[in-house]
């Protein structure tokens, strides 16, 4: 198997680009859509699941976007979303999804759009030009060559209406840049010997977010695990020589190969990620970068001023 080529420092913040300008963007819309779920007794997770698909859920499928959260959380939504008939079970822990519910996923959507219409910080001509950019490299990610394999962005539900606002159409180039970004990096990670519980305490590590089993349980309480959870996966990253005891007790830190190998790890997901980038001509590069620092300089401005 040979790897993309690396790509050059032309793209270096280019994915913190992309993720901070959606982030922006849920900052914007997401309040709307929890209001409108509660009005319409909508659940929330139908929502959340559509970067999963809205045709089918099983634990196996949901792992291939998300394998760093307790599978016992799925299930136990799908058997509430299951009990309400938003999906029917098919069987061996597989669920069809409604067309009532995805319906459901489009109007919670929508709703949440309502927040861009208000934004006039982009004109139409802009933001088309913007949406055509992306969708570029969005179609180029399509036709690479795998790794990494194609299931975020092919999987996704995209629920944005024909007549919304051209910022919803942006956001939705993005999310598609998002899923492959994530597509890259599970390719990158799942070549070496760790599981979706061991990376995430790797990357709670890594990142500073914590250090100590019972921190990660606080902080990444949305993952589901418990302390005891943590702690198997410190020790299992120990003896991998991965991770090593802190100086505090309880604690953990990257030993010097594991900083090596996170470091491979993040060149390896850059590679994939970037290599549709390669085909754009400085020009076009340095235009497109031009339009995300714009982007995400008003968004994080309309979100602070909750327009």
């Amino acid at each position: 198997m040979t790897a993309s080529p690396l790509p050059t420092d032309s793209f270096h913040g280019a994915w913190n680009l992309v993720y901070v300008a959606v982030r922006a963007f849920w900052a914007l819309t997401e309040p709307r859509i929890h209001a409108a779920a509660q009005a319409k007794n909508i659940p929330i997770e139908l929502y959340y699941y559509a970067e999963f698909g809205l045709e089918i859920f099983s634990v196996e499928r949901f792992q291939k976007r998300d394998p760093y959260s307790n599978p016992a959380l799925f299930t136990a939504t799908f058997e509430k979303l299951a009990q309400a008939e938003w999906i029917i079970p098919q069987g061996g822990g597989v669920y069809r999804v409604t067309d009532d519910a995805r319906a459901a996923a489009r109007e919670l959507v929508r709703a949440g759009d309502g927040a861009l219409e208000q934004l006039e910080f982009m004109s139409a001509v802009d933001a088309t030009r913007l949406v055509e950019r992306l969708r570029h490299i969005v179609r180029a990610n399509e036709m690479a060559p795998e790794p990494p394999a194609k299931w975020a962005i092919l999987e996704r539900f995209r629920a944005v209406a024909e007549n919304a606002p051209r910022l919803a159409w942006v956001r939705e180039a993005l999310l598609d840049l998002f899923a492959y970004r994530d597509d890259s990096h599970r390719a990158a990670w799942q070549s070496f010997p760790a599981d979706g519980l061991m990376w995430h305490t790797f990357n709670l590590v890594w990142d500073n977010v914590a250090d100590t089993p019972s921190d990660m349980a606080q902080q990444a309480s949305l993952r589901g695990y418990a302390v005891e959870d943590y702690v198997r996966a410190c020790n299992q990253l120990t003896a991998r020589g991965w991770l090593g005891r802190d100086e505090r007790p309880g604690a953990f830190a990257l030993t010097p190969i594991g900083r090596k190998l996170r470091g491979a790890v993040e060149q390896l997901t850059d590679a994939y990620f970037y290599l549709a980038w390669t085909n754009l001509h400085s020009s076009e590069l340095d235009a497109l970068l031009a339009d995300l620092r714009q982007l995400r300089a008003h968004l994080e401005t309309a979100a602070l001023h909750d327009v």
